[in-house]
């Protein structure tokens, strides 16, 4: 491909050419946004182009600065982060009350699970208000199941230290297991996902527990609604732009009709990651279409590359944008009020202990 095609290939974040400095649909106009679900990493010239930061020298905190700016500009003012735990003290230094912490605990497959009750204790060191165990099917055969006994010990450690939200990644869409997940013997299937989170819930029935990514099914609010009504302490963000566009567009007044039914049981959450050399238009466009997404009821096509979407030949490359238009009264819960509700449960740090010996 030559120099002159590849200037000609719109980039990722804005296919359709969309101005993201419209935004006379926006019309929250209440406190502060809370994104209770993001990646903000310190970066490095050596991180791969999707997966975890890389480690050694060379970090830098620019892409934060980049994506806390454009956040500021969205009406976003806190964000919390999963992120390694040695990246806590820097960008906490750095941005302040901007982040609050989130501790995902995880451990390779042949590693001890002290492994895990060390990386523990050092998130419960550094204070996170919350602690996330990543499920997606593609961790099982890496032993990352949500009902592993090292994670319902944790999750036992983490209690006793304090800790009273749990973060779970538990499925992903379903257009995934169309395409990616269709061994069930490996995988399982969507449903099979539920069973060891519900398991967990049952375990921690005191534990505030969150769904994250609309609790992996955006595609069937019904699902949503049962475990809602099952498990009180269950909630859900609503993380992933891609995901989040095209299925809640596609199931528009089941997703609304749930989110307004049960207001006091979702949170705002983006899922955007920090990358070396991203553009600020990057994070723009995420932010341009959550807000689009969930306060408007602006429709169109959505300027993100979808590689999930699956048009009819021949037509448009990315699936509709249809805003859900959720009521004032609705968004101010979504956007902050519920998160400042639910992150106020984590005791003050004078009444923190450490699992250290537990």
């Amino acid at each position: 491909m030559s120099e002159n095609q590849e200037s000609t290939i719109p980039p990722e974040y804005n296919v359709t050419g969309q101005d993201y400095s419209d935004r006379r649909h926006f019309r929250y106009v209440g406190p502060p946004i809370v994104d209770v679900h993001a990646h903000v990493f310190q970066t490095r010239p050596t991180d791969p182009k999707d997966g975890p930061p890389a480690t050694g020298p060379g970090a830098s905190t620019t892409q934060a600065e980049i994506m806390l700016d454009v956040a500021k500009e969205f009406n976003v003012g806190r964000i919390y982060s999963m992120c390694p735990a040695e990246d806590i003290p820097v960008l906490r230094d750095r941005f302040g009350d901007r982040l609050g912490f989130n501790g995902p605990i995880s451990k390779k497959l042949d590693e001890p699970d002290d492994v895990a009750y060390r990386l523990l204790d050092r998130f419960l060191e550094l204070n996170v208000s919350m602690l996330k165990l990543w499920s997606a099917p593609r961790g099982r055969e890496r032993g990352l199941v949500v009902d592993a006994p090292w994670r319902i010990e944790a999750v036992r450690r983490a209690r006793v230290a304090g800790v009273r939200i749990i973060m779970v990644h538990i499925a992903d869409p379903d257009a995934w297991f169309r395409r990616v997940y269709t061994d069930v013997a490996k995988f399982g299937t969507k449903a099979d996902q539920y069973g060891p989170f519900e398991k967990m819930m049952t375990l921690f029935p005191d534990l505030i527990w969150i769904g994250a990514h609309m609790g992996g099914d955006p595609e069937h609010a019904d699902h949503l609604e049962s475990l809602l009504e099952r498990f009180p302490n269950l909630h859900f963000d609503t993380s992933a732009a891609k995901w989040q566009i095209r299925e809640a567009s596609a199931h528009r007044e089941a997703i609304r009709s749930l989110i307004c039914r049960k207001p006091d049981r979702f949170l705002f959450g983006s899922d955007l990651v920090t990358r070396h050399n991203l553009q600020s238009e990057h994070y723009v466009s995420r932010y341009w279409c959550h807000r689009t997404l969930w306060e408007s009821d602006w429709e169109g096509r959505s300027p993100i590359a979808d590689p999930d979407f699956q048009g009819p030949e021949g037509g448009p490359a990315t699936p509709p944008l249809r805003g859900l238009n959720l009521p004032n009264e609705v968004l101010e819960k979504v956007y902050h009020g519920n998160a400042e509700r639910l992150l106020r449960l984590k005791e003050p740090t004078s009444q923190r202990s450490s699992t250290f010996g537990k």
